[in-house]
């Protein structure tokens, strides 16, 4: 007769887990790694921010050292700080920051529509193309500030000169891309879409749109401060609401700290729909090829 030997296991230890046992190794998941390399990416693009924000606030006079920067002349760190929370505390920015964003949005939809619109038909009439693009390049030349007074003349302090002045600033950099978009699609599969006998419009629905799609983003990022340079111009020559009439009444009354603290919140802006715009951008054009995946 064949005997088995029984072995004696400590309680809550089975036989499985005694053969099988194996000494425990910490896991990263990817996501984990990926997320301490962007906090390092951070901490290094703050860096040079905070060193220059530490050297200014000391160099003000700041913790008992004789001050080197006259405060008046370029504001205090500190001191832009609390213009800004008086700024968002007493909330009357907020309708200045409504109507600097509408005048903007208004002027980008405006430029977004002609610009697109043009840049697709000078693409496909290289005759129009050859009379068309040296008056955009003078027109691009002649500086925006130059220009505000005109439009604030012809059509009044309103939010029309406004829109029409963002609308110009943002025009050119999307029709430009745009332009230049349709001009780099390749030959080869317009040619192999033809032979399989597509017409002009799944031409444009498969070939032209999305190819030229990421060029027209990339314009609409850039056109993005554009626009609100060129409200803020047109606010500051003429207007009685806005940031740049803001900003025009703190630099005429010399207080510099109020106006770095409105051209802090005007950044903010434009950081927040730059990232807005490349949320967007990740989803509609989610079938390219991620440059990390490469």
């Amino acid at each position: 007769m064949k005997t088995t030997r029984h072995k004696i296991f400590p309680l809550g230890q089975s036989t499985l887990s005694a053969t099988n046992k194996q000494p425990k190794t910490p896991s990263f998941q990817p996501h984990q790694i990926q997320g301490w390399q962007r906090l390092q990416q951070i901490a290094i693009q703050l860096t040079p921010l905070a060193v220059i924000l530490l050297v200014w606030e000391i160099g003000t006079g700041a913790f008992n050292i004789p001050q080197f920067i006259e405060p008046a002349l370029v504001g205090k760190p500190s001191a832009i700080v609390q213009e800004i929370w008086k700024l968002l505390s007493s909330g009357s920015i907020f309708q200045h920051i409504f109507v600097t964003f509408q005048e903007a949005m208004t002027g980008l939809a405006l430029a977004m529509t002609g610009g697109v619109s043009l840049g697709i038909l000078l693409a496909y009439s290289p005759s129009g193309a050859k009379i068309t693009l040296p008056y955009v390049q003078i027109f691009n030349s002649l500086p925006r500030i130059a220009l505000a007074p005109f439009f604030i003349v012809w059509f009044g302090i309103g939010l029309l000169s406004k829109v029409l002045l963002a609308a110009l600033a943002a025009f050119f950099p999307i029709f430009f891309t745009t332009y230049q978009g349709l001009q780099s699609i390749e030959r080869e599969l317009v040619s192999a879409f033809q032979v399989m006998g597509a017409n002009r419009w799944q031409m444009l629905y498969m070939v032209v749109l999305p190819s030229v799609l990421s060029w027209v983003i990339a314009g609409i990022r850039t056109s993005l401060g554009m626009a609100l340079v060129g409200a803020l111009v047109a606010e500051y020559i003429g207007s009685t609401q806005g940031l740049g009439y803001l900003l025009m009444s703190a630099q005429g009354t010399l207080n510099v700290d109020q106006a770095w603290a409105i051209l802090v919140i005007l950044a903010s802006i434009s950081v927040f729909l730059d990232w807005g715009v490349r949320v967007l951008e990740a989803y509609v054009l989610r079938w390219r090829a991620n440059p990390r995946e490469l």
